[in-house]
């Protein structure tokens, strides 16, 4: 089982009319087995853990069959796999040391 640590550029904007921008967080020692929104969970418990608001996102199955965790991953609807739901990938896909660029569905 690898450890990945990670950097993740995530896209922030506290409403519709606030102009929102890139925000940058480091996670250490990840499994790579986890799903991405399992990663996302981890993020969000550091935040909470730290008094920063969460991440906001949708989810909702978790099981690659509604279609409610759309996210833009590295410039690719869902992620680097073709055909893969979001809470379908898993972080055995990226590579220690990655940079992850997030984005909300638009």
């Amino acid at each position: 089982m690898g450890k990945l640590n990670l950097t993740l550029k995530i896209w922030r904007q506290k409403s519709p009319t606030d102009s929102g921008d890139f925000k940058e967080y480091n996670l250490t020692g990840l499994n790579s087995h986890m799903s991405f929104l399992e990663m996302m969970d981890v993020l969000n418990e550091n935040l909470i853990n730290e008094g920063k608001e969460p991440i906001a996102f949708d989810h909702d199955c978790r099981e690659g069959i509604c279609g409610m965790c759309s996210m833009v991953i590295n410039g690719r609807a869902h992620g680097p796999l073709k055909a893969t739901t979001t809470c379908q990938l898993h972080m055995r896909h990226f590579n220690d040391g990655d940079t992850i660029t997030i984005e909300p569905w638009r």
